[in-house]
């Protein structure tokens, strides 16, 4: 499978087997939208089998909703509790033993997670949990999250979001990860007036941010716009430009994908034009010669170049993209 290319066509299957709450959103169209009859047999099947086949355990502590997790291809309960060992004499539950299980009920794997910001904010589990090519799960706790290889049973580092240019934190929310998931081999991420960040989890034992190729600031240390391109899992095919979006009202993370397919886009932009309000992306063509498009950064929209247009210079263009929003 590609690389987001073919998410749109096959969202509602993987979704439905490899999360445990799914309210993402692709190109502003929810997730949780009908799907077709045929889709929904199938899904509704494999849902079934991967239910049938979760143990039933005797859990020690007390465990949030969300908290649990059952990887049916790999056997694996995953499950962040709070337990008498972890209990704050003065804030309570601390929700912050991270465990799991195989299919016999056997403890496999067991970590107490370090207190993030104060004991009772709790760990979660994140919300896109796992998929079958990454076999990851990732944690997210106040400003730092943590990625578990099902496989291998290895915890990272505690990892923390990274952006194009310096945050300054304004208020105690800020820098908070409101929403975390994983796509095949990215992490993409939002936190509290800082904006989005994605993550490489190619290699599990080495996750390394990923950093947008451009941004805009809407409000500064409020909203920022990040565009980003990830790499398809099929190199050949080339990038697949996102510009995540956070609706706090409703905590859904849009990834608004910008294009139907991975495109060969260079991935180095000139630095000054790094943070305009207009991005122009250089489509590499097999003849040497590119072809441009363009982003707006403010309504985190594509925007369809005239053939004329296209073929004048980056300066040109960026001169008829501003007369356009006058």
């Amino acid at each position: 499978m590609k690389l987001l290319s073919k998410f749109i066509a096959i969202l509602w299957l993987a979704g439905l087997m490899s999360c445990t709450s799914d309210t993402s959103t692709i190109n502003g169209t929810s997730s949780n939208s009908a799907p077709t009859d045929s889709t929904q047999a199938t899904t509704d099947t494999l849902s079934a089998v991967a239910e049938s086949s979760k143990p039933t355990c005797k859990l020690v502590g007390s465990v949030l909703e969300g908290n649990m997790f059952w990887a049916a291809g790999l056997d694996r309960l995953v499950v962040i509790s709070a337990e008498e060992e972890t209990a704050d004499k003065d804030l309570g539950e601390s929700h912050r033993v991270l465990t799991v299980y195989d299919e016999k009920c056997s403890q496999v794997f067991r970590e107490l997670l370090p207190v993030n910001l104060s004991p009772d904010y709790p760990y979660y589990l994140s919300e896109i949990t796992y998929n079958n090519v990454s076999k990851q799960v990732a944690i997210r706790g106040f400003d730092k999250f943590f990625i578990l290889n099902l496989d291998s049973l290895k915890l990272s580092s505690a990892l923390m979001p990274k952006f194009l240019n310096k945050r300054y934190v304004e208020d105690a929310q800020s820098g908070a990860i409101k929403r975390l998931e994983l796509w095949e081999n990215y992490l993409v991420g939002f936190a509290a007036s800082m904006g989005p960040f994605a993550y490489d989890i190619t290699d599990p034992n080495n996750p390394k941010p990923v950093l947008p190729i451009a941004e805009f600031t809407i409000v500064k240390n409020e909203q920022y716009n990040s565009l980003f391109l990830l790499k398809s899992t099929d190199a050949q095919d080339g990038y697949q430009a996102l510009a995540p979006d956070f609706d706090y009202d409703q905590s859904i993370l849009s990834l608004n994908i910008l294009f139907n397919k991975p495109l060969k886009f260079d991935p180095v932009i000139n630095k000054s034009f790094k943070n305009n309000r207009f991005i122009l992306l250089k489509e590499q063509t097999s003849d040497n010669t590119s072809t441009p498009h363009a982003v707006d950064m403010k309504s985190l929209k594509n925007i369809e170049l005239p053939a004329d247009i296209s073929a004048k210079k980056d300066t040109d263009i960026l001169a008829w993209l501003k007369q356009q929003t006058k």
